[in-house]
């Protein structure tokens, strides 16, 4: 017989607890086999419910960037038309003051002329002519005339340029403002 049964048959109470060591390391490799692998398997479960959320995180990102560019490029195309607007307004502006200043040097040089006529006319007959200061009241309010159309002119340029600036400064405000 083998000494180790010898054993055990002598101290029945260690032949007792060898078995219920045993039992009990088998009873703990199941448990914790078990928990191991329902450990693994909650691990793996909340490992995809994360990769679903980062998946759906990143989509709703992107979405979110491609949403902002679209918000971006169509207010820039609104501004760029105000922009163009602005530029083909400050355009006939100031084709309009060429026109009025065109006009303008046709009355200045025909209120030169009318100076010029003034000067010419023979005072009364019998009568000593004029002096050379006496024929130039005349010819000093033409020039200031033409000067004074002149300095308005610049400043209705200015201010219709300022106007334009204005106004597409308001509608490029305005654009921007509707859209939110």
């Amino acid at each position: 017989m083998n000494p180790v049964r010898q054993f055990l048959d002598a101290h029945p109470v260690a032949w007792f607890f060898a078995r219920l060591t045993a039992v009990a390391l088998l009873v703990w490799w199941i448990h914790h086999s078990g928990y191991s692998s329902g450990a693994h398997d909650k691990g793996l479960e909340w490992s995809e419910k994360w990769n679903k959320q980062a998946a759906e995180l990143a989509t709703a990102r992107a979405d979110a960037v491609t949403a902002a560019r679209e918000v971006e490029q169509r207010r820039q195309a609104d501004i760029e038309k105000v922009r163009q607007d602005a530029e083909q307004e400050i355009a006939r502006a100031e084709s309009d003051a060429a026109a009025a200043s065109a006009v303008a040097a046709g009355l200045h040089e025909q209120a030169r002329r009318l100076a010029a006529r003034a000067n010419q006319c023979a005072s009364h007959t019998g009568s000593a002519q004029p002096g050379e200061t006496a024929r130039q009241p005349a010819v000093v309010l033409a020039d200031l005339l033409s000067r004074a159309d002149a300095r308005a002119g610049e400043l209705a340029r200015a201010y219709d340029r300022a106007r334009a600036s204005g106004l597409a400064c308001e509608r490029a405000y305005h654009s921007l403002i509707s859209q939110q």
